[in-house]
């Protein structure tokens, strides 16, 4: 009966050892460009905040964002544009309605939600 136990032990432990090796095997490789044409970044890169790098990189559509009721909400860009591995550029609408539903039900539908409200302004009208 101990043998048994102690070769059960081994087989478990070979299987977690497995399975913590072939796991960071598994793991994507970084991309040259994301589906929104960013550039390259290492998997670490990746878990940093956008506007991390953007306030330095388009310091612009940074400060727009920055200044905007989004940004005083503190909404990050991932929750419109996605993240590293599915990012957008321009978002798709249904992303506005996650918050903005009642809005977004009552738009013109021949519209794109950012037709009246410019990206990164988020004024009223335009």
């Amino acid at each position: 009966m101990k043998n048994q136990i102690m070769k059960l032990c081994l087989l478990v432990l070979t299987i977690a050892v497995a399975t913590v090796c072939t796991a960071g095997a598994s793991e994507k490789p970084a991309q040259t460009k994301a589906t929104g044409g960013h550039p390259e970044l290492s998997q670490q890169e990746m878990l940093t905040p956008c506007s991390q790098c953007h306030k330095e990189a388009t310091p612009e559509v940074y400060k727009e964002w920055y200044d905007s009721v989004h940004g005083i909400a503190n909404v990050k860009c991932f929750q419109c544009h996605g993240t590293y591995e599915n990012l957008q550029a321009s978002p798709d609408e249904t992303s506005c309605a996650a918050c903005h539903n009642a809005q977004y039900q009552k738009r013109p539908k021949d519209k794109k939600c950012w037709e009246c409200h410019p990206a990164h302004h988020f004024f009223i009208h335009k």
